[in-house]
Order: structure tokens, then sequence, then C-alpha cells
């Protein structure tokens, strides 16, 4: 049995892989009402995990998704107040750009420095996006915690920021807004290998 940890919330695409059906076959579901589904400002449909669940369960859909996939998610902390940088981020790692791509990201978000001390304890991310200009952070101060924690060792920090300014800022990548779909995904994409 795999250790993988099922996401909170789904794309059609990833929907579809867990169902077994087309993603086309997800949208006509949604569309005709028997799965309940939101839409992203940027138009994409959501489900909620719970949603999808009692879809399954109602139409026999069997549920047994943690055979499907022999890695667990990527485990992402979203640490950013910016509503328009917040759903570009959702919208990237949760829609695949090859519909065969399994989208394979446990997400949480937070808009301030408090929780996210927290959260970082608790979900021990594998990426972090984090705001650079939050009102309550200090983003050095931050950085420095996560880098410190050894069972964080292998995070990687993606800074979001308005300027060049925050250039020398020592986090791992840099996006500037507004953010671009493909940035965030070449951003959580492999990381270069360090030989020590």
């Amino acid at each position: 049995m795999s250790n993988l940890k099922i996401p909170d919330v789904f794309s059609t695409h990833s929907a579809a892989k867990y169902c077994r059906v087309t993603p086309m076959t997800i949208i006509r579901w949604i569309d005709e009402g028997r799965i309940n589904a939101y839409k992203t400002p940027g138009g994409h449909r959501r489900i909620m995990r719970d949603d999808l669940e009692l879809f399954c369960r109602n139409a026999g859909i069997p549920t047994d998704w943690a055979d499907q996939s022999d890695e667990g998610p990527q485990r992402v902390l979203v640490v950013v107040d910016d509503v328009n940088a917040v759903n570009a981020i959702l919208d990237a790692l949760l829609d695949a750009e090859d519909p065969g791509d399994p989208v394979s990201f446990k997400v949480a978000h937070t808009d301030n420095a408090f929780d996210a001390g927290r959260m970082v304890r608790d979900l021990t991310p594998d990426i972090i996006f984090l705001d650079l200009e939050l009102v309550d952070g200090k983003p050095l101060q931050m950085i420095s915690s996560i880098r410190a924690d050894e069972s964080l060792v292998h995070c990687r920090i993606v800074g979001i920021a308005s300027n060049q300014a925050a250039g020398n800022i020592p986090v791992d990548h840099i996006l500037y807004r507004p953010l671009a779909r493909g940035e965030v995904r070449q951003a959580t994409g492999p990381m270069p290998v360090v030989k020590l």
C-alpha cells in the first residue's frame, strides 16, 4: 500500500485520473450536476475531495486511490496574501499542462507569517511559495529559520515579489508579479543536483 496523501482539491484532470475516466467525462458530470464543483476566478473547475468521494461512493466507483501512485504528492505551502498570486499558483499546480500528467501536490495556504511558522512545522513542505512583501513578515528571518531546520533541508523556497529589488534575497527561485502559470510550474520542477 502506498503512503500517497490524496489531494484536498482536485482539478478536472486529477479527478479524471483518480476516477479512471477522461477529463471531459468529469466536466460532463459537473455540468450535469452530478459532482459539486466550483470555479476559480480564472474559470478553472475545482472539486473538493469530500465531494468527489461522495460522488464515487454514489456511482459505485472504487476509491482505492492510494494504489494508483507509487509516490506521494509534493507538499506545497503558499504563504501569500495577494489573492491574484494565490489563484495563479493554485491554477498552475492543479491544472496539469499534459492531461496525462498526474497532479501531485498537497497544498496548504496562509496569508500571514504567524500561521506560516506553525504550518511549516506541521506540513514539512517540499516547496514554499513565500510572499517577500508580507505586511507582517520578515522574509530574511523566515528564510533563515527554514534553512536552519534539519527536517526542511530539501525544502525549496520560491519568493514572490513585485520588482527586481528582491533579487538579493537568498531563495531558490524568485517569481515576479503578475505570476505566469509556466513560471510557477517551472519553479516546482526538478531541482538541479547539488554536489557537496
